[in-house]
């Protein structure tokens, strides 16, 4: 007893005068990154959590060891965060969890003692003192409390946009259309919201509306409930008069279904429309049915529900029977054209012949097909007369290799390769930008249909010339080369993507370590998938995936 009592005094007196490892870790910033150094006889605990936290998102070091932690840079200065880590005596007597808050200011480390404590009080969004950070769109980024307020205090609805920087719609929204004025005109009366899906801040945000997909942009009143949902990007003025549309009938969920249990027309569109842009094809089909509808949104819920009961159920009577009913019903339409298409790409999956029918749609697919294409102006009608998704500036090159797959279930060879041609010419032709980067992302698929990998690649890399801070160009240029087998150069985009993304850190650490496999590099590769398996997100559903992926990489090794 006297030595417990002894112990338990050596406690208490070391509690009052303050902790062992206290002031044992030093950080500096060193290289573009955040270093930590220990004193000789301490090491950091690289078992224990360490993280980077900035308004809510948690990030997990770049290299955990016991003689150094070494994390990303803040996206911004003069914003206060935390590092969080342990540290623990070489003897083992103690380990000590640590939280230290600091601010990059010219480049340089600030620690707590140094930040002004109007600074840390200061939240980046405080609506009630009127004192918001709005993006140079005059959207309140990543602060929906603060929004709720402002638009409660100011008696308007919100319009959040719900996106990521990795998302070529996004991107095209943000550079495409948010700043033309007839958005701004139309949106004048809205609290705008700019949420980053990808920021563990906004997450229950997506989960509390089933967000499927992304961008989707929602009209909320200020207390959250929602009245209007839009996916996808158009142009600005399609954009715009959506949501001008939208705001002459601006009703919740629950209003417009007493109005289309009353028979009330109208009001069953909207929440087909609505159902299929939260991507919940059931109750699109189901509001659908009820107009006897013919829109390409109807055909396009109709034919995904029906795939995917014939993928569980492994039969396809009524998943065929539903694309040859919109073949019919809508024929050398898009929808129609892609619902043969799609049949024919399904039996020669299962390795089955085409039916006598089926060959004839295809045939006359073919040749409505090649006079539409020698007409850019009659093929960019064609397409932005489907109301499902706009094109531009790829509705030509859709078209070729629509051609080109009707052509290819045929087995005319020949015609396969001379579409090719047509399609790698349009595809050179196309007048992209970097000024337009969403658009420049949407494209990069028609270069890989074309046959054309170098001109992909030089469009990411001037992508990553342009915006050469972001995560997304080096993320992309690293899957690039992973497809293309050229593990050298996808090694440093992926260390990039890595150290600048905030975001989708994961699956970037995930592409590094497959790289670094490849490269023959183990023990780098083993260091990569434990910090991966570090970070505090790694368990959660979403992630599933890649924490298996991780683990079976790790065995692998």
């Amino acid at each position: 007893m006297k030595v417990l009592g002894f112990i338990l005094t050596l406690f208490i007196a070391a509690s009052a005068f303050g902790r062992l490892s206290d002031g044992k870790a030093t950080f500096t910033v060193k290289d573009g990154k955040i270093v930590g150094a220990i004193q000789k006889g301490f090491h950091f605990n690289k078992e224990a959590p360490a993280a980077f936290v900035m308004k809510g998102a948690e990030i997990a070091p770049l290299v955990k060891e016991e003689s150094q932690l070494i994390f990303a840079m803040p996206a911004k200065e003069n914003e206060p965060f935390e590092l969080g880590f342990y540290v623990c005596d070489d003897k083992k007597t103690v380990c000590e969890e640590h939280k230290i808050t600091y601010m990059l200011s010219a480049g340089k480390l600030k620690s707590a003692s140094e930040v002004k404590k109007a600074d840390l009080a200061k939240p980046e969004v405080k609506a009630s003192t009127g004192k918001v950070h709005k993006n140079h769109h005059g959207f309140i980024e990543n602060d929906l409390e603060a929004a709720k307020v402002l638009a409660a205090k100011s008696k308007k609805n919100l319009l959040v946009d719900y996106g990521a920087p990795w998302c070529p719609a996004c991107v095209r929204l943000e550079t495409e259309v948010f700043g033309t004025k007839a958005f701004k005109s139309v949106t004048k009366d809205f609290v705008l919201v700019a949420l980053n899906a990808d920021m563990t801040v906004n997450k229950s945000f997506g989960k509390q509306y089933n967000i499927k997909a992304i961008p989707t942009v929602l009209i909320l009143k200020p207390d959250g409930t929602e009245l209007y949902r839009a996916l996808d990007f158009a142009p600005a003025d399609v954009y715009a008069q959506r949501i001008k549309d939208a705001k002459k009938n601006l009703q919740p969920a629950a209003d417009l279904e007493k109005l289309a249990q009353a028979g009330d027309q109208k009001a069953i569109e909207t929440l087909a429309e609505n159902a299929y842009n939260a991507l919940d094809m059931e109750s699109s089909v189901k509001w659908y049915r009820q107009i006897d509808s013919q829109s390409d949104r109807f055909a396009s819920a109709e034919t995904s529900m029906a795939a995917k009961k014939a993928r569980a159920d492994k039969k396809t009577d009524e998943y065929f029977a539903i694309l040859k009913k919109w073949a019919d019903l809508k024929p050398q339409s898009f929808t129609g054209v892609t619902a043969t298409n799609e049949w024919a790409e399904f039996l020669q999956n299962e390795k089955k012949e085409l039916p006598a029918d089926l060959k004839e749609r295809l045939k006359a697919n073919c040749e409505f097909l090649q006079n539409l294409t020698k007409s850019k102006a009659d093929t960019v009608k064609w397409v932005a007369a489907w109301d499902v998704s706009p094109m531009a500036p790829v509705e030509r090159a859709e078209a070729l290799s629509m051609w080109k797959t009707s052509a290819e279930a045929l087995g005319q060879k020949e015609e396969v390769v001379k579409i090719q041609k047509e399609l790698q010419e349009e595809v050179r032709s196309l007048k992209l930008s970097e000024k337009r980067p969403g658009e420049v992302m949407a494209t990069l698929y028609y270069f890989r249909q074309a046959g054309l990998p170098e001109i992909e690649e030089s469009w990411l890399l001037k992508l990553e010339k342009a915006d050469p801070h972001s995560y997304v160009p080096h993320m992309k240029l690293a899957n690039y080369y992973v497809r293309n087998k050229a593990y050298e150069k996808a090694l440093p985009q992926a260390k990039l993507a890595v150290e600048l993304g905030e975001d989708l850190r994961l699956h970037n650490l995930q592409t590094l370590a497959e790289i670094q496999k490849e490269l023959k590099q183990k023990d780098e590769a083993k260091k990569t998938i434990e910090i991966a398996l570090a970070h505090p997100e790694v368990k959660e559903e979403r992630f599933k995936e890649v924490l298996k992926s991780l683990e079976q990489l790790k065995k692998d090794l």
